[in-house]
């Protein structure tokens, strides 16, 4: 009886190739034959699934994009499901383990970090991929907003911030975390980027 593959988990397969070659080489290097060796197939076998280079790119980067967010999410409906703490530290460490979950803080995710700089720079030449980006961006957006959204019903911020621009200089915050652990892993480690959001959370609230 023939062995009966399903197309979802083998184009999944075939993704997490193409994530182990970007990590390991480098996007260029991403081609389909490589990408076929590196998932143990044949070349025919990855364009049953793939009709080109462009589109298992950007399938590739979606994959990523959400298996990024949905770590987030989960750590999101934590947050919104219980009251919130009253106690600013307490607030701080809670918004945080939301938000660490968009760094590059263990082995995986900073695979998922590299993997996302890749996409994210080629992006911006490559049209194929731009819908991809921006859907990106949205996605961390939605996660950034809803945690801003918790830090103000909190009624612990200072002053009385817009959400809006709260939500942009903390991406801009976390983006340049996670930029910055990608390309200086030396200098920029788990425990500074750890320390470097809280900080900044910490200066959204009131003394």
């Amino acid at each position: 009886m023939p062995k009966i593959v399903n197309a979802d988990d083998r184009r999944e397969l075939v993704a997490d190739a193409v994530f182990e070659v970007i990590n390991r080489r480098g996007m260029a290097q991403a081609s389909l034959r490589n990408v076929a060796e590196r998932a143990g197939l044949a070349l025919g076998s990855v364009r049953h699934y793939f009709a080109n280079q462009a589109e298992l790119m950007e399938f590739a980067f979606r994959v990523n994009s959400e298996r990024i967010h949905l770590r987030a999410l989960d750590r999101l409906e934590d947050l919104e499901q219980f009251a919130l703490p009253r106690d600013a530290d307490a607030l701080v460490e809670k918004c945080a383990v939301v938000l660490e979950e968009l760094l590059p803080l263990d082995a995986e995710s900073a695979a998922c970090a590299v993997v996302r700089v890749e996409f994210m720079l080629a992006a911006r030449t490559d049209a194929g991929l731009q819908d991809a980006a921006q859907d990106d961006y949205r996605a961390t957006g939605a996660v950034v907003g809803r945690v801003v959204m918790q830090l103000l019903e909190s009624a612990l911020m200072a002053g009385s911030p817009e959400p809006v621009d709260e939500a942009e200089r903390l991406i801009a915050v976390l983006d340049g975390l996670a930029l910055r652990m990608v390309l200086q892993p030396g200098w920029s480690g788990p425990e500074q980027g750890r320390a470097t959001l809280r900080r900044h959370l910490r200066s959204l609230l009131a003394p």
